[in-house]
């Protein structure tokens, strides 16, 4: 199993990263702000997460290896998209407080969580590792 704290830092890097360019572009460029960019924005970096994780690790990755980095940054997305805003932003509480707002913050989540696992199998397959044809 590869290092969980550094995949884990990896991650927070892509995503905050990511999310502050972008927010640049779209104070600056005029760029639309959507939340299917914001599902991409936060997904996108498990390709970097699942390269590193091959590169990494000692052993062939199983399922459970998998689920468990899918589930680590999931959950990291979870604490810096969803939680700590309701913690510090009152209207991100009010959102999550409301039926409708709950409903889609769930979609979000979920949809993320499906993408996140896409990204993770490219970033897996784009490079060699333990146990892959061609080291």
């Amino acid at each position: 199993m590869p290092p969980l704290p550094l995949l884990a830092l990896r991650y927070t890097a892509w995503l905050i990263g990511l999310r502050v360019i972008f927010g640049l572009l779209v104070q600056v460029g005029g760029l639309p702000n959507s939340m299917a960019t914001a599902v991409i924005l936060a997904a996108a970096p498990l390709t970097d997460v699942g390269m590193q994780a091959v590169k990494r690790a000692t052993q062939v990755l199983v399922l459970r290896d998998w689920a468990l980095i899918w589930g680590m940054c999931l959950g990291i997305f979870a604490v810096l998209q969803i939680i700590l805003p309701a913690i510090f932003i009152a209207p991100m509480r009010a959102v999550l407080a409301d039926p409708a707002g709950l409903q889609q913050t769930a979609l979000v989540l979920g949809t993320t969580g499906a993408m996140m696992v896409l990204f993770l199998w490219i970033g897996a397959r784009s490079t060699r590792g333990p146990g892959r044809p061609g080291n």
